[in-house]
């Protein structure tokens, strides 16, 4: 819940004794209602493409510019972690579209390292870091993550 939000609440429950219990519970209900899906996601979208005009650097992959709360010199991964966890569909559909190839060949890869820095609720999400599927061999299986004690290593 925002600031704002939280803040309006707070003001509501301190005047709930001042006014009638059915303009409180108008009021509440409104104020408690949950944003549709729909919503958030066509206002994530809209920020993805404000997003998308911020300068990177290619070498580093770091933004030149700040964008929201973040500062310029920001990992670009960061970003799409915070787009990720609140989009509905992921920061796959952010960057491919609901037909993209490149999300055709990213889906269904299944990720059972469980400690991977690249698994997501057990799909592999190293191609949207990398912007290259992660090698695979049937001996090693991923050979991209080596779980070393104490965390994750790329090879």
């Amino acid at each position: 819940m925002n600031d704002v939000k939280q803040r309006a609440i707070d003001t509501m429950d301190e005047l709930h004794q001042t006014i009638e219990y059915c303009q409180y519970s108008t009021v509440m209900d409104g104020l408690l209602d949950i944003e549709p899906l729909q919503e958030r996601d066509e206002a994530l979208e809209e920020l993805w493409a404000q997003f998308s005009d911020v300068p990177m650097n290619p070498e580093t992959e770091r933004m030149e510019a700040p964008f929201l709360e973040w500062d310029a010199g920001t990992a670009r991964e960061e970003i799409w972690r915070w787009f990720d966890e609140r989009h509905s569909r992921g920061v796959a559909y952010l960057l491919y579209g609901a037909n993209g190839s490149e999300q055709k060949a990213w889906q269904g890869l299944e990720c059972e390292s469980a400690g991977c820095p690249y698994q997501h609720q057990g799909e592999c999400r190293f191609q949207l870091v990398h912007e290259r599927p992660p090698r695979l061999t049937e001996r090693d299986g991923c050979i991209d993550f080596d779980y070393t004690e104490g965390g994750a290593a790329e090879v």
